[in-house]
Parts: C-alpha cells; sequence; structure tokens
C-alpha cells in the first residue's frame, strides 16, 4: 500500500492530463447604470447599498465559484444601447483585473439620461450576435423604463428566441423607493421630483402639450424592480430570469450545464492522484498499527 502510494504520488510530479468534453461557460454581463439603480432598495441590505452596487459585488463574489476554463466578459447598458468594455477572458488567469474592472463600474459613466431598458437588452443580444463566439447574456437591470413606453407600440424584437443565451438578473425592491438625483459633479442633490420627470410616452406627451392638456402625473419619478416586465421581455427573447439575491445563488445559476457549451478540454490530473496518494498513505499507517 505504501509502495502503492509513492508510485502515484511520483506520477503526480509528471503533471498528467486527460481530454475530457465538459461544458464550458463564457459570459458577457451587461449592467444597467442608469440612474434608478442608483435606488437604495436591495432586500436584506444594509443603507447606503445601491442596487448597482449590490449586483457589482455579487457577481465579484461569485468568480470564485466559476471553474477555471470559465471567460467572462464585461458591457455597460444606458440610453437605448450597450457598449462592450471586455471580451470575455479566463476567469483564474485574469480573475484580479477582472475584480477590478468590475469594482470601477460605476453610474458616471452613462453616456444618455435614459434607460431604454427592452432596446438595451435586444441591443445587447444584437452585440453577442456579431461576437459570434458562444456566449451566453447576464443582462442586470431593474427593468425601470424612462421615459415611460406606449404600450400600444412596445419596441419591437428582431432576432430569434433563444438564439442567444442566458439570463436576465432582476434587482431592486418590491416597494416604490425615491431615485437619487445628481448633479454634474456627481454629488447627490435630494432626488428626483413628478415634474422633473416625463410619466407617459414622449410621443403622447407631445401631442397633449399641442392640444393644450396638462401634463399627465404619476409615480415615474420613483422606481421598483419591474419583476413581471423582466419576465416578459425573458420571455420573448429566450432568455431566463433570476431574481438576484446574492453570490452564491447567481453561481449556482451560471454554472448550471445548459448554459454551457461541450468542448473537449484538458483536465490536470494532480490534485485527484495527490489525494489518492495521501488515502494510500494513510490506509498503508492503519494497517501496519500493531497493537499493545
Amino acid at each position: 500500500m505504501l509502495v502503492g502510494a509513492c508510485l502515484i504520488l511520483a506520477a503526480a510530479f509528471t503533471g498528467p492530463q486527460i481530454s475530457l468534453q465538459r461544458p464550458v461557460h463564457r459570459y458577457v454581463f451587461v449592467f444597467d447604470i442608469s440612474q434608478s439603480m442608483n435606488v437604495e432598495d436591495v432586500p436584506g441590505q444594509e443603507e447606503g447599498v445601491s442596487r448597482l452596487e449590490f449586483a457589482k459585488q455579487s457577481v465579484r463574489d461569485a468568480l470564485p465559484a466559476f471553474d477555471c476554463g470559465t471567460e467572462v466578459g464585461l458591457a455597460l447598458f444606458t440610453g437605448h444601447r450597450a457598449f462592450l468594455l471586455l471580451k470575455p477572458v479566463e476567469v483564474c488567469a485574469n480573475f484580479s483585473e477582472l475584480k477590478t474592472l468590475i469594482g470601477n463600474v460605476d453610474w458616471r459613466m452613462t453616456w444618455e439620461a435614459r434607460s431604454e431598458v427592452a432596446k438595451g437588452l435586444f441591443k445587447s443580444i444584437e452585440l453577442l450576435r456579431a461576437m459570434d463566439d458562444d456566449s451566453r447574456l447576464v443582462f442586470v437591470s431593474d427593468g425601470h423604463e424612462s421615459p415611460p413606453l406606449n404600450a400600444d407600440v412596445p419596441p419591437r424584437f428582431d432576432g430569434t428566441a433563444g438564439e442567444i443565451g442566458g439570463v436576465i438578473v432582476g434587482v431592486g425592491g418590491n416597494e416604490l423607493a425615491p431615485i437619487p438625483k445628481f448633479n454634474e459633479e456627481g454629488e447627490q442633490r435630494g432626488f428626483w421630483r413628478a415634474r422633473d420627470v416625463l410619466h407617459i410616452d414622449t410621443f403622447t406627451a407631445d401631442q397633449r402639450k399641442r392640444a393644450g392638456l396638462p401634463p399627465v402625473i404619476g409615480t415615474e419619478h420613483m422606481s421598483m424592480l419591474r419583476e413581471p416586465y423582466l419576465e416578459g421581455l425573458a420571455t420573448t427573447t429566450g432568455l431566463g430570469y433570476l431574481r438576484l439575491t446574492g453570490p452564491e445563488q447567481l453561481a449556482r445559476r451560471l454554472k448550471n450545464a445548459a448554459l454551457g457549451r461541450p468542448r473537449t478540454q484538458d483536465v490536470d490530473l494532480r490534485g485527484a492522484l495527490a489525494l489518492a496518494a495521501l488515502l494510500g498513505l494513510c490506509a498503508s499507517l492503519l494497517l501496519t498499527r500493531r497493537p499493545r
């Protein structure tokens, strides 16, 4: 038994590998950086943690759970489109860089003071389709459309449902909460008020204005997680839906084999052989013990 353990340990030092077919995951995380993502209403989180900060921290904390070989990229959404910052790179080799880059995502990177979530999601799917590398989409948003959509003419999805796999990740609370308002220096100056925003779609608002009608006042200056809306978008696009509660739950969902692509990969056997050698050594010691 001891000789066998020594031989196995010696074999481990040769760096043996075996080729196996296993699901490999490649993701592009798209973060919604519109102003509603600054709302601090995530259930179970302490005061001062915004939706965006919670989402970023959950993704960063989920990275160690991904297997080596998993690839992660990063994009931002605001206005009506997504902008790719980083194509997917291997997690283990680029772990520190990925954590730093995700941690530096900030709402101040926005380039438009609008949040057309459906169009942003559709553009994100187009972005991944153009990459043509089997990447999966992880679209992180609260689902707050600003200005509101016209229910009679919603944005049209021109793609094929399920063509790009992935998950829409919803973040936020169940009750309407005020949206922080910031000045040009990035300092908070209260919250958005009802008269500061549109409460109906721009086309209808212009028609009412031309007709001399008063503006419609609603609750669009406040925000909550629009979960049924995001679930509807998931159905339309063939994506899954997940309400974000923490990194463990996120990692479990993203490690699902159904979201991976089968690929032949070299697997390092050193760890398994070292464990077998240790077990053999322990067994040899137990078997050779003498009673007093």
